[in-house]
């Protein structure tokens, strides 16, 4: 009867070992779909179901194995082992292995005081308050075949702006494939327009406007990213806007209206201009081995290259090829035969596609050559060949045929560009002085980088009277939250308005009565 009993007590204890190692939602697999997921499958986002919360997550259980085994999901392309790229959206192999037994286990709940408070998104849009939105006109596809239609905006603006980010959100996902966005100051565009009854007018490919200029594009799965507020692209006062939708094969009769939030930098003063370019591309001027043209069934590399004249910094870099299109790489060797990693994508798709910024700057120095090496599968075992039987692709503005474009966002080089950071992540979380966290059990800030409006949420384990401050990266103490006395035990979380604080990397502080401090810290856009 004692040996029974023992072993009864030894089951129980293991069982619980063995419950308490297991992963669940709220400690384990919350914080990973939150930050990486969360974005997009959430209540009118891209994604086509809600992440938000445990019985979205739980309905959705096997699906989410099954994407982050397979690395489907999040549509991260990149080879991280080639060049790491500012907030990449991608999971670390110990997020996918714990996601896969958090669904072994059948989904445990978990302890939800242990859970993150359920993120916050401001409604249309991914990335805050814009300083300006524009609508293209409701307009409903009538064409059989891919249509690149151009829509022509006025921009409203009254003084030239400079844009640190530029955010598409179509009203419709499955209508829209791509947008480009031109500035046109010559009115060419609204004349074409005017030649048309309906809403915008034609253009295959460009936007159909001489000395036109790129000023934005979208592809569904890009991220927003916001450039320091002392960079932009610049948009000129009174100047139109050509925003040029392309509206795929088998879209007929379906509608949408896409609104673009403009985010501005706070003052037009003394800001450097970043330039939108394909510097490599399938022009005889690029293209060593053209032109573009895979027969069937064939397999064909095609290389191109370019040598820049002066010193650039890059601040991002953005590969462009159609269903044909297999890997890509992209590279840069100096004038001393140093080699720049650029970008590499080994298994191309062409539905998620992207620019891919940099943690920092990156410097390519003057005389240096730019190259591209890309790889076209025109057979049968392309997954993603579009005509069976096999065609002959050439290079063209139609899904069918195919591309060979390097975009990059450059300034002029200025010494010092590449010690300055694109990145939030990469900022430091120390500060001067931090002492224990004595009954702080956990202080963070969301969302990070702040536009002007976050919340900050901390733990207490014991009760304690708190004062909550801002301080810069000197440890200064510049603003004081709050001040509260005999706090109980638990889970707090305030909102503090930021319109006032000047763009830059701080740290919120709490300190309790006992002289414990937990900071952490954040960026203001």
């Amino acid at each position: 009867m004692k040996n029974n009993f023992f072993t009864a007590i030894l089951v129980f204890f293991a069982a619980q070992l063995a419950q308490s190692q297991t992963a669940n939602w709220a400690a384990d697999v919350a914080p990973i779909l939150y930050e990486k997921c969360a974005t997009c499958h959430r209540d009118g986002g891209l994604g086509h179901f809600s992440l938000i919360g445990y019985a979205n997550a739980f309905s959705n259980r096997d699906a989410i194995r099954s994407a982050t085994q397979s690395k489907l999901m999040p549509p991260w392309k990149p080879d991280p082992a080639y060049r790491s790229y500012d907030h990449e959206n991608r999971l670390s192999d110990a997020q996918i292995s714990t996601i896969k037994q958090w669904v072994d286990a059948d989904a445990p709940l978990g302890d939800l005081s242990q859970a993150p408070a359920d993120p916050v998104f401001i409604t249309g849009s991914d990335v805050g308050i814009p300083d300006l939105t524009l609508l293209t006109p409701f307009y409903t596809v009538t064409a059989t075949d891919d249509e690149y239609r151009c829509f022509v905006i006025h921009n409203t603006l009254t003084q030239d702006a400079f844009l640190r980010g530029l955010e598409a959100i179509p009203s419709n996902h499955q209508v829209v494939h791509h947008i480009l966005i031109y500035e046109d100051t010559g009115g060419q565009g609204q004349q074409l327009d005017a030649q048309t009854p309906e809403p915008g007018y034609v253009s295959f490919g460009s936007s159909g406007v001489s000395g036109a200029r790129l000023v934005g594009a979208w592809v569904p799965g890009s991220r927003t990213a916001l450039v320091p507020s002392s960079m932009g692209v610049k948009l000129t006062a009174g100047a139109d806007l050509i925003v040029q939708m392309h509206y795929p094969k088998g879209t007929t009769g379906m509608s949408d209206q896409t609104a673009l939030n403009f985010f501005f930098t706070p003052t037009n003063q003394n800001i450097r201009e970043i330039k939108l370019t394909p510097i490599l591309n399938h022009t005889p001027l690029s293209l060593e081995n053209g032109p573009l043209n895979i027969p069937a069934n064939t397999v064909k590399t095609y290389h191109a290259k370019f040598k820049i004249p002066i010193a650039a910094s890059v601040v991002s870099v953005a590969p462009h090829m159609h269903l044909i299109g297999r890997s890509i790489v992209s590279f840069a060797v100096t004038p001393q035969n140093d080699t720049i990693p650029l970008v590499k994508i080994d298994d191309w798709d062409f539905h998620w596609q992207g620019a891919y910024y940099f943690q920092h700057l990156q410097v390519i120095p003057a005389q240096s050559t730019l190259h591209a090496y890309a790889v076209y599968d025109n057979t049968e075992n392309n997954p993603h060949q579009p005509s069976f039987p096999v065609k002959n692709v050439v290079q063209g503005e139609a899904t069918t045929d195919e591309m060979m474009l390097v975009y990059f966002a450059y300034l002029s080089n200025l010494p010092g560009d590449q010690n300055i950071l694109l990145d939030s992540t990469l900022l430091s979380s120390a500060v001067p002085f931090v002492p224990g966290s004595g009954g702080i059990a956990n202080l963070n800030v969301f969302p990070n980088p702040v536009q002007d409006v976050c919340s900050y949420e901390y733990e207490l384990s014991e009760s304690t009277d708190i004062q909550v401050f801002i301080a810069d990266v000197n440890g200064r103490v510049i603003r004081t939250f709050a001040t509260k006395k005999n706090v109980s035990p638990g889970i707090y979380r305030e909102n503090v308005d930021l319109h006032d604080q000047p763009a830059g990397a701080y740290f919120v502080q709490l300190r309790t009565a006992n002289g414990a401090v937990r900071s952490t810290h954040f960026v203001k856009l």
